[in-house]
């Protein structure tokens, strides 16, 4: 170590193999999905997945047998023994059918290690001897052991399963026999593919994996795109599972989709381009009603969309009872409302695929990558809940570079790419949500009632109140005394299913209310203790005045400094104040007494409190007209004003660069003595298609609206002063135009 110059090298451990084995891959689903995928990036056309009891842990193993190009010695030898080797860079597209291939970091291969404590493989190329490689996955576990230090056993010999008519040929014969159609299956003779045998598994396979894995390989291919969305024909490609003779011999079969995913009530089909125009028909597949979208769809920044373009299939369920009643009439295998509402669960989730083939983890039932559920947590009227969504997301590696996949095969890397993916997912899923409400909205109706959408769920945690709407005690007399009567125990369980959807109906509204009041009540809190502390900022600046004054005549620079300082916090004292008294009007307490006040000078007030966004997004706002004198609580007009303008800000926020971003408050006082206030801006302005609801209480055509800003607004010009709020067409300026006319207390 004497020379500043000595070098040196990295060198691995062994364990390096189960950390990037067991410990890189999250589960053992994700591990035999790997493997699938291998088989795939080697032009099979059928994997079997062959499980050998006892499936219990240390016992057992898992066979996944294909029958593509398989390995010669040199691709063992140069490529497989290689870790994260680069072939897959170099050789993008499969060699016989020129797939894109899946795996690209090397590595996946040892995702067997999270599957048994031993790998066993077997690899024939067509005409060539057999592979055998034998890893135990023990040998690497030896701290004191480097990675080159542990052999690995391999063999050539005589080809022996992937011989002519051998097993491998037996046992695909057995699986394909009833379908065997094409002239390529008929004349496959088992000479070439790869087994891999995992031996002494790590875990327990009982009802709940299998079924797991079986909606995960289900998904690993969409089902038959619809035409409209000219998708490359998917590749020849089936999955076949086999289970011992026992209690999961009936999960033996071939890997499909669900039955219920032809089924949806509502569906969304078509294409995004790269520059976010969308060209999609939303469908109601129970009435047969359709509306075709073509409009450009941004992320919440308003730029172009950098995540590439995209096809769409997107399908829907309502879940309350009557919708789901009309399914048990399909052959879905359920038997009742409840096995209906678990079979929409279980194949619910958003999937993406690239170049066909899934990419994991997305479509998983619990993985919300599109936050489903915290959108209708938001506005549960309007939104799915992500339990009863089942989408089909299609991109290509090279249509879509950013979009780019994590080092663990789970999920995309974040990015600027993946945002965009999902804002632009996001506004496409809400433009169904509004054409849904408007086909489930009674017609006629009044604007302004509360309704709230179907259950996410039957049967629900309930305490209190709802805790004692349930027929339980009735179900387990029923389920006593009359054990066959089948009849009997359905309509019980409809029964309980509209008891469910009418209390949770009822604790929806209940909790909408709770939230406006605690919005009231958090208001002030912050008031009080933001105010408690402004008094003790005030009393702290004072002091520090009075020292810098008793310091002037000993030391001028540190007098200067603590005046500047008092001068300066002093200052930003006194903006806090002046943002508390905005806030005020919109806290739970009792409404002040109307009095006389400019009505412009209350509209200045309650812009102010947008200042910083309004600078953010380089929105230019003017207050202009008639200033007329009005008696009024000046809470009402900031609420009134503070919703208008929000909404204002948001819809020009999601405007392009460069576009004109203005909004123009008019007032005015009518020839019959009302008073109008207009609040115009230069935004993308309300579809003629929606304008009939927007002022319904909780619609919302925002993203992550809750629906409640124009109904506030519209209630309070109603309540108080005997007026209304409208949408006016046109207005002064290109995008949406509200009218809040007063007609009391405005002399």
């Amino acid at each position: 170590m004497d020379s500043e110059n000595t070098q040196a090298f990295l060198r691995p451990r062994a364990r390096l193999m189960s950390t990037l084995g067991e410990e890189l891959i999250s589960n053992e689903r994700v591990a035999l999905t790997e493997l699938v995928k291998n088989a795939y990036d080697a032009d099979a056309s059928l994997v079997v997945i062959r499980f050998t009891g006892p499936l219990e842990e240390g016992y057992g193993s898992i066979e996944v047998w294909d029958d593509g190009h398989g390995m010669s010695p040199e691709t063992v030898r140069d490529a497989w023994m290689e870790i994260a080797t680069p072939f897959r860079h170099r050789a993008p597209r499969s060699e016989r059918f020129g797939r894109r291939v899946l795996g690209a970091k090397g590595i996946g291969r040892f995702s067997a290690a999270r599957l048994g404590a031993v790998t066993a493989i077997t690899s024939r190329r067509a005409g060539g001897p057999e592979v055998n490689i034998r890893l135990d996955w023990s040998d690497f576990a030896a701290e004191n052991a480097y990675l080159d230090q542990v052999p690995v056993q391999w063999n050539v010999g005589a080809p022996e399963v992937f011989a002519d008519n051998g097993p491998a040929r037996r046992l695909f014969d057995e699986v394909t026999a009833a379908f065997r159609t094409s002239e390529s299956q008929a004349a496959w003779m088992g000479s070439h593919g790869t087994l891999v045998r995992l031996e002494g598994l790590r875990q327990d396979w009982e009802t709940e994996s299998v079924e797991s894995l079986k909606r995960s390989l289900s998904r690993l291919l969409p089902p038959a795109p619809p035409a409209e969305l000219d998708v490359h024909d998917q590749p020849e490609f089936a999955i076949y599972l086999s289970f011992p003779t026992g209690p999961l011999d009936h999960h033996t079969g071939f890997v499909g989709a669900s039955e219920a995913l032809a089924h949806p009530h509502y569906r969304l089909i078509g294409t995004i381009d790269g520059n976010g125009l969308a060209d999609l028909t939303m469908t109601n597949l129970t009435s047969g009603q359709s509306e075709t979208l073509n409009q450009y769809l941004f992320p919440p920044h308003g730029k172009a969309p950098k995540c590439g373009p995209l096809k769409l299939d997107l399908r829907t369920w309502d879940l309350d009872s009557a919708s789901l009643k009309e399914m048990l009439n399909i052959d879905l295998g359920a038997r009742n409302i409840t096995e209906v509402r678990k079979l929409i669960k279980d194949n619910s989730g958003v999937t993406l695929y690239r170049d066909g083939f899934r990419v994991q983890p997305f479509g998983e039932a619990d993985f919300d990558w599109l936050r489903f559920d915290l959108r209708r947590v938001n506005n549960p009227t309007m939104r799915f809940s992500n339990n009863q969504v089942a989408g089909f997301v299609y991109i290509s590696a090279d249509g879509n570079p950013g979009l780019r996949d994590r080092s663990h095969r789970e999920g995309l890397i974040d990015s600027p790419e993946y945002e965009d993916l999902k804002g632009v997912l996001t506004q496409a899923v809400s433009r169904l949500e509004t054409w849904r409400y408007g086909l489930r909205r009674p017609k006629g109706r009044e604007p302004g009632p509360i309704t709230v959408d179907g259950p996410s769920g039957a049967g629900s945690d309930r305490h209190g109140l709802f805790q004692n709407f349930t027929l339980s005690s009735v179900r387990d007399v029923v389920n006593s005394k009359y054990p066959d009567d089948t009849e009997l125990s359905r309509a019980l369980e409809e029964a309980q299913e509209t008891i469910d959807e009418s209390v949770e109906k009822v604790q929806e509204i209940l909790s909408q209310f709770s939230r406006l009041a605690t919005l009231g009540a958090l208001v002030d809190v912050v008031l009080h203790d933001g105010r408690t502390a402004l008094t003790r900022i005030a009393y702290v600046l004072r002091r520090l005045n009075k020292l810098a004054g008793r310091k002037r005549d000993e030391d001028e620079q540190l007098a200067s400094a603590l005046t500047k300082m008092h001068v300066d916090l002093t200052a930003q004292e006194q903006a806090l104040d002046r943002l508390f008294a905005r806030v005020e009007p919109l806290s739970g307490r009792r409404r002040g007494r109307p009095r006389a006040l400019s009505l412009q000078a209350a509209i200045d007030e309650a812009v102010a409190v947008h200042e910083g966004t309004l600078e953010k997004h380089g929105i230019t706002i003017t207050v202009s007209g008639e200033d007329v004198t009005v008696t009024a609580d000046p809470g009402d007009i900031s609420q009134v004003v503070h919703n208008l303008v929000g909404n204002s800000i948001y819809w020009l926020s999601t405007l392009p660069e460069g576009m004109e971003r203005t909004i123009l408050i008019e007032t005015r006082r009518t020839p019959e003595d009302e008073v109008d206030i207009d609040v115009s801006d230069s935004g993308p302005g309300v579809r003629e298609e929606i304008q009939e609801m927007i002022f319904d209480t909780y619609f919302s055509d925002k993203e992550d609206g809750i629906g409640l800003g124009l109904s506030i607004a519209g209630s309070v010009v109603k309540d108080f002063y005997d007026g209304d709020l409208s949408l006016v067409t046109p207005g002064p300026l290109a995008g949406a135009t509200f009218r809040a006319r007063l007609r009391r207390r405005v002399g």
